[in-house]
Parts: structure tokens; sequence; C-alpha cells
């Protein structure tokens, strides 16, 4: 009888494992690659700050294929800590907000690149002198690497990012009643450096589709998953759109403009994290934008309380409408006014 159902536990077996290979083998053949440089990126960026253990990423499924051709990007990026630089001269050089944009038409591609450099926010002369520069500069792009580079952020936005979910570690208890220590658990991991990731893609069909993400904070293990395409994204159109050091410097096209405009009021420059951001979108909003920005600037002029960053924000929106609009209620007669009498002249003009 042993013999005969020790026979009949290697048949079931045998059975069993037969059926998981042929599962195995269809799987094989139905799954997505695995693995491309797309996604090696975003593994990359999760790993670069261990949230390896927390995150894993796959490829976009093969329905992205399906999608209409992308044939535009706008891009916006930063870090909140970089330093502010100047030259002998005293004007800025450091560089605090990038904003991109690359569009492809036919045979042609032209990208556009406007740089935020701050400099000195103390000055108390009059006219003021501005506390930052707006440096852009438009040039020709061949239109095959562009499309390359757009189908490929495009990849990075749709790749599956995914938390990995881990049945808990087995209960600890420690028997060494002389020992008062415990079992210690990890702690979300994270840095001082904050960025912010910002990417929009416009799909051409017969009904176009804009593909997009944001993300702004702290980059962590924790967080990173939330993260890893926007700054993958990004990535991918810097390294293919890099600013020619022959390019010289221009007034944006109204592209750009528009784009900018766009952000402005639809970015969550309020939620947290952004703070750094809002503040300087709105120094960035004197040099580029649309009239629509007006009356967002304007908001700014009443600040939601008497705290540094609330009134940091009314002294900038101050300077973007002075350089926007020429109209400049900081001074009066050669006199450089308190900023709240400033913001109060242009409110009630």
């Amino acid at each position: 009888m042993s013999t005969a159902r020790n026979r009949r536990r290697r048949v079931v077996l045998a059975t069993a494992l037969a059926s998981l290979a042929a599962l195995g083998g269809a799987a094989e053949e139905t799954a997505p690659p695995q693995s491309d440089t797309v996604t090696d990126r975003i593994r990359a960026i999760i790993r670069r700050v261990g949230g390896d253990s927390r995150w894993g990423a796959d490829p976009a499924a093969e329905e992205i294929a399906e999608r209409g051709q992308p044939v535009e990007a706008t891009w916006l990026t930063g870090s909140g800590h970089a330093w502010v630089a100047l030259s002998s001269d005293g004007k800025p050089i450091g560089a605090h907000l990038w904003l991109s944009h690359v569009k492809v038409d036919g045979d042609l591609a032209v990208a556009t690149e406007c740089v935020l450099r701050l400099g000195e926010d103390e000055d108390t002369s009059c006219p003021p002198a501005p506390s930052s520069l707006v440096d852009c500069a438009t040039w020709d792009v061949p239109a095959d690497t562009a499309r390359a580079a757009l189908l490929a952020a495009r990849a990075a936005l749709f790749a599956r990012v995914y938390e990995k979910k881990y049945v808990p570690d087995p209960r600890e208890e420690s028997l060494d009643e002389d020992w008062a220590g415990g079992v210690s658990g990890s702690v979300d991991g994270g840095t001082t450096a904050d960025l912010v990731a910002v990417a929009n893609l416009v799909e051409a069909s017969e009904h176009p589709m804009r593909v997009s993400e944001e993300w702004a904070g702290y980059a962590s293990s924790g967080e990173v998953g939330h993260y890893a395409r926007a700054d993958a994204a990004t990535n991918i159109l810097n390294d293919a759109f890099d600013r020619p050091k022959d390019a010289q410097a221009s007034p944006p096209p109204p592209a750009l403009h528009a784009e900018f405009s766009r952000l402005f009021t639809t970015l969550p420059l309020d939620a947290q994290y952004w703070w750094w951001v809002r503040e300087r979108m709105i120094l960035m909003a004197g040099a580029v934008g649309t009239p629509a920005d007006l009356p967002q600037l304007k908001k700014y002029l009443s600040p939601k309380s008497n705290y540094v960053g609330e009134t940091r924000i009314r002294d900038y929106a101050l300077e973007a409408l002075a350089r926007r609009t020429g109209r400049d209620t900081r001074c009066d007669n050669g006199h450089r006014l308190k900023a709240a009498a400033a913001a109060s002249a242009w409110l009630h003009r």
C-alpha cells in the first residue's frame, strides 16, 4: 500500500510541475519585455535613493503603440537648494528653474529653453534693480531625433511603476531579560535634495491628447515611486535637447509663452513642497507668459499672513508686474516705498 501511495504522489507532483511549466511558458510568450533602456532609467532613479526594496518598474503596456504620435513636449525642472551665483559684474549666473519646449512640424523641430537665474533680492534702490533674469534661447533640432526623444519620454510616463507588497516579517520576541532592546524597524530614507519634475506631451491624432505628470518634493525611497516617471521623462528630454553652447539668447516664441501661462494656472503651486516652485514661477512671469497671468499675479499682492514666505511672494509679484506692464509702484518720486504700500498702490489705482 505504501509503495502505491508513494507512486501516486510522484505522479501528482510530476503532473503539477508539468502544468506549472506550461503556464510559465505561456506567460513568457504573452508577457511584455521586462527591460528596456527607458525602464532601466526609471529603475536607476529608484535605486539611487534606495527604493528598490519597495518599488519596481516594468515597461509600458504594448497598447502604447496604438496611441497618437507625440509631436510636442513641455517640461519644467529645477532644485530648490540651487546656489545663487553672481558674475564679477553682479549679474546672476546660476540656474534655478528651467522651462523647455519642443515641437515637431514635418521635417523640422524647434526647441526652446528659458532659465531663471536668481540674483540679490535685497536691493532698495530706485528704480529697483531686477532680482533675477530669464535667459532664453531657441534652436533647431533634427526631426528624427526629436521624435525618438518624444517617444522615449512618453514610454517613461506610461511605465508601470508599482509598490511591492511583501508578507510582514515574523514576530520577534527577545528572550534575554537583561536586554532592553528590540527589533528596530527601518526609517523611510530621505534627502535634503528637493526637486520639481513636470513633463507634458501632446499626441497628434483625430482627437489630440495631452499626457502629463508632475511632482515636487524631496527625493526619498518612500516617494521615489511617485516621481520616478516624471523624473525619467524630463531627464530624457533634457539629454535630447541640450542647449547648444553657440545658441544665442533670444526672446521665446509664442508657444513657450502659452505653455508657461498654462502651467502657471494649472500646477498645484499652493500644495506642500511647491512653495519654492511658485516663487520662481512668479519671478519668471516677469519675462514670459500671457496677459492671462496678470490677475493671478495681482492676487499674490495680498499675502495670506505676515509669514516671510507669503510676504516674499508679494515682493516677487510686484517685480513681475513691473517688468510685464512697465508700471512700478515700488518707487514714488525717487523714494522707495515699503512693499505693503507698493502693493496697495497697485491694487487701488
